[in-house]
């Protein structure tokens, strides 16, 4: 990438600041940045002297004739090339930046004053004297203050004048003039293959989208944008055109369509965070996300939990079934969510076992329980939770212990008090 450094020694006659001298630059150079009396210009992928020779010209016009630039691939070396060279167009050669540094005095380094009596004391006048010292002997006689001096002096230069060039992110589109359709369900197949053009370039780029739109185009030259939101960055076109699909489902437009776009608003890294559906120790998102992709287009239902204040878990929960497109439209979580901690997974259903038990306060406590596994010694039963109820509909009382097994295991035991007898509800993982 190469610099070039553009030094106006005295004020611009003609125009009120330099940030209006860099305004008019914009037309010959893409991106200018502005620093005091110099200005910086990006002159990466274009031919650096004949774009210097431009801006020079640009800066005359405007009313600067004295303009100097310098040009380099090192930052320091092109301002010092545009401030001190000894034309008004210094280039400095690629590769020996740090050689053409070395002759000059270190004032043009613009030390900081505390430094420079320091240098002065030390007998150090030109770059190429604090250059030929090591990292560690300018630490000690100059502390932190002068290392960053001492880089430059070396042509180690590690300012970012320019960001970035920001990446166009993915889009497709498709326009026809002939006819206009008024049902968006029947560009299914439009969508679809944009889709799949704009899935590829995701991939290929190695990102996934957490934002993408899709726009249709009014025969009235108007626009119909429909925003979406995966839960998780993703390239993946099943799940975007169930989203589609099921947004299409319910659009309803003011005018025929003449033309649809897809474009990618917001993208970011493939996410490698852990999908616990398959395993417990992996990060098995994207396996996750296929394998729930599987079953729904089998026509499976897609539920989610409402929880009552019932005293009974098995009784606390409903189900209810939701669209398909929630599992890929849902909220993302957020880091404070995704925190490790023991939930109760209930079995489909109680496992009834055999227990010995012990008096403790009237109760009889649990010590060890066979079940189809065999015998499972307890080595701590807390409990009981006493629970009852349903006296006019289901009635139930049960007592239940959480207990800690001998191999490590945590498990649910109750006892039917009305029938009992003793049962494994869950464990705890």
């Amino acid at each position: 990438m190469t610099f070039v450094c553009l030094w106006i020694p005295a004020g611009p006659t003609g125009a009120a600041s330099a940030a209006e001298l860099a305004a008019a630059l914009l037309p010959v150079v893409p991106r200018v940045r502005v620093a005091g009396p110099r200005i910086w210009a990006d002159a990466r992928g274009l031919a650096a002297r004949p774009l210097a020779e431009s801006l020079l010209e640009t800066l005359h016009l405007e009313g600067a004739p004295g303009a100097r630039a310098g040009l380099a691939l090192v930052p320091v070396a092109a301002e010092v090339a545009a401030v001190h060279g000894e034309t008004h167009l210094a280039e400095v050669p690629a590769g020996e930046e740090r050689a053409w540094l070395a002759p000059f005095p270190l004032a043009v380094l613009e030390p900081a004053p505390e430094l420079r009596s320091m240098l002065e004391a030390t007998g150090l006048e030109t770059c190429r004297d604090l250059a030929r010292l090591s990292l560690e002997a300018v630490e000690v006689r100059f502390g932190a203050l002068g290392v960053p001096l001492w880089r430059l002096a070396r042509a180690d230069d590690l300012r970012l004048l320019f960001d970035p060039v920001p990446r166009a992110l993915p889009h497709a589109s498709l326009e026809w003039t002939d006819y206009a359709l008024r049902d968006p369900e029947r560009l299914l197949f439009v969508v679809n293959r944009l889709a799949g053009s704009v899935c590829a370039a995701l991939h290929e780029l190695g990102l996934g989208a957490r934002r993408f739109t899709l726009a249709f185009a009014l025969e009235r030259r108007g626009t119909a944008e429909h925003p979406f939101h995966p839960s998780r960055a993703s390239a993946d076109q099943r799940a975007w055109m169930r989203l589609i699909r099921d947004a299409l489902e319910r659009v309803r437009l003011s005018d025929g369509v003449v033309g649809v776009t897809l474009r990618v608003d917001a993208a970011g890294g493939s996410e490698s965070v852990q999908g616990d559906l398959l395993d417990r120790g992996f990060a098995s998102a994207g396996s996750a996300a296929d394998a729930i992709a599987r079953i729904l287009d089998r026509d499976a239902a897609v539920v989610t939990p409402r929880n009552s204040r019932h005293p009974l878990l098995r009784r606390r929960t409903t189900w209810i079934e939701e669209q398909p497109s929630f599992v890929w439209a849902r909220p993302q979580l957020g880091p404070g969510d995704a925190e490790p901690a023991l939930a109760l997974h209930l079995l489909p259903e109680p496992e009834p076992v055999e227990a010995e038990t012990v008096d403790r306060g009237g109760f009889a406590a649990p010590v060890r329980y066979q079940g189809r596994d065999g015998w499972h010694a307890l080595v701590a039963a807390s409990g009981p939770d006493c629970l009852s109820g349903g006296r006019w509909s289901s009635a139930y009382a049960y007592e239940v212990y959480c207990c800690v097994r001998a191999d490590g295991e945590l498990v649910q035991l109750s006892r039917d008090a009305r029938r009992g007898r003793w049962e494994v509800q869950g464990i705890w993982r």
